[in-house]
């Protein structure tokens, strides 16, 4: 869909993975790798009817910024990543028993201690707005913020095939899952090696639990470009669903989680040593 001349209001997260180190490994669920840096978010804005206001702190202690800093939530170690997988970004599991070569026995991840998880607060801030205004809220991989959302060569590239990039925004019913790549590892570097139940996982799915029991289901990741706005020939074309439509004047958290997919066949040995920058954007639309 193509809109052109719309009010818009831009938050950018930049998310600097450098140095990213990883342990040797052969097969899936066995990677580590080291997030070395999570630290900014800027807000901008090309309208002066709206404020995109972000804050490391939320409620009656929010106070809002152009730049501010994604705060880590969790009391783990945020300078390592360990493969685990999700199917909600609520419940995390981890490999915990393995034979020949395939991860067979799996448990709830209860510290959070595998992945990282940052939080920022935003909020929309307008006067004179009529009462039924919104915000339509979208991923922005246009050419004004820097076009894609992943930048990395080659070799880099390979670790974001396994990786995942969570969002979870308050009052919005569902969480949000993204691949951070289209593209899939050679196939001498991908392994399919998940067994639940006696069978090996098919590509696609990922692990959840249901009343104590570990299950597989189909991955809910879907990509950037389904949500985010981009540029071209000087026009703006915006997605048809947003990601949410936030109410004026109204504080949202956000919670940002980064993590390796254990039962992606691309979470092998051959992402080691890889580093990436991730510069996650947003573009909205006031309605």
């Amino acid at each position: 869909m193509k809109r052109t001349k719309i009010s818009v209001i831009l938050a950018v997260f930049s998310i600097c993975l450098c140095s990213v180190v990883l342990v040797a490994a052969t097969y899936a669920w066995f990677s580590s790798n080291q997030l070395v840096s999570t630290s900014r978010v800027e807000g901008h804005t090309d309208t002066s009817d709206v404020q995109l206001l972000i804050s490391e702190l939320g409620g009656e202690q929010f106070k809002g910024s152009q730049v501010s800093s994604i705060v880590q939530v969790n009391l783990s170690d945020s300078e390592k990543l360990l493969p685990v997988s999700t199917a909600d970004l609520a419940v995390f599991l981890q490999n915990t028993n393995t034979l020949s070569d395939y991860a067979i026995g799996f448990t709830k991840v209860s510290d959070e201690s595998r992945y990282y998880h940052g939080r920022v607060y935003i909020m929309a801030k307008a006067e004179g707005q009529r009462s039924d205004a919104h915000l339509l809220l979208y991923l922005d991989q246009s050419t004004s913020t820097g076009g894609a959302l992943v930048n990395s060569d080659d070799k880099e590239q390979l670790m974001l095939n396994a990786a995942r990039l969570g969002l979870v925004i308050s009052d919005v019913s569902k969480p949000y899952i993204f691949y951070l790549s289209d593209e899939e590892n050679p196939t001498a570097d991908r392994m399919a090696n998940t067994v639940i139940d006696g069978n090996v996982l098919e590509e696609g799915q990922v692990l959840t639990m249901q009343q104590d029991k570990i299950i597989a289901v189909p991955d809910p990741a879907v990509p950037l470009s389904q949500y985010s706005v981009s540029t071209s020939g000087g026009n703006t074309f915006v997605p048809q669903e947003p990601l949410c439509k936030l109410e004026l004047n109204k504080v949202y958290q956000v919670d940002v989680y980064f993590y390796l997919e254990g039962c992606d066949p691309d979470c092998t040995d051959s992402i080691s040593y890889d580093g990436s920058n991730l510069h996650l954007a947003f573009f909205g639309v006031l309605e």
